[in-house]
């Protein structure tokens, strides 16, 4: 397997939900019934509202006590959206583009810079155990660059959900690939937790690592 460059990416994640919580955790319920809302580019509440739009204004309220995340989300930040695992049709939801546009209009972010295409359909990494989970190399590899930067400084990647974080490193790399030298974080609305009794709760705001394996996996922490 080709090796890539970038084998290591710092990324922040707001929320957190467990995709199969315990019976009875109540907590753990509406976690996962308002990722899956999101996912599905669907509005809440009375009367409804968009949940990126949601997203956004809460981040802006608490944005006293998140210092953690300037370097991620600040005026100055280029946003990048991170593609679907397929190749998107016209005018199709694109949850994490609209989650940039909803940042910038709050003022964490500059612009958004749709720099990534799906090239090659790939399995979804929410829906496959993990040993078939695509690798960072199957994102890099299914990805392509629509050059739009002519010169910029860093640049954060942004998506709705983190997994293991293979779309996110793979993203890098491509970024990296056609901008040597960009330095690039990443940010995702909700990080996984894999195991029920690791949910503590809805917000959880914590910066952490993907890190490259040597057998081509991600390593995420937390």
């Amino acid at each position: 397997m080709p090796l890539l460059r970038l084998e290591q990416l710092e990324f922040a994640s707001y929320l957190t939900y467990c995709p199969r919580p315990r019976l009875g955790d109540t907590p753990g319920w509406v976690a996962h019934d308002y990722c899956i809302a999101m996912k599905d580019g669907k509005a809440t509440g009375t009367p409804p509202v968009p949940i990126p739009v949601q997203v956004a204004n809460q981040l802006r309220s608490d944005w006293a006590s998140l210092t953690k995340f300037e370097p991620f989300l600040n005026p100055s930040a280029i946003l990048v959206p991170v593609p679907s695992s397929h190749i998107r049709g016209k005018g199709e939801l694109w949850v994490p583009e609209q989650i940039a546009h909803e940042l910038v209009r709050v003022g964490l972010g500059r612009r958004v810079a749709p720099l990534l295409v799906r090239t090659e359909t790939i399995k979804k990494a929410a829906k496959s155990v993990p040993a078939e989970r695509p690798r960072a190399y199957d994102h890099f590899r299914t990805m392509a660059i629509q050059r739009d930067l002519a010169s910029v400084d860093n640049a954060t990647l942004v998506d709705d959900v983190i997994t293991s974080g293979g779309s996110m490193l793979g993203s890098a790399n491509r970024i990296e690939a056609e901008y040597p030298g960009i330095q690039i974080r990443a940010f995702a609305v909700v990080r996984t937790q894999s195991y029920p009794e690791d949910f503590r709760r809805w917000k959880d705001p914590e910066v952490g690592t993907v890190t490259l394996q040597n057998s081509g996996w991600c390593l995420r922490r937390p």
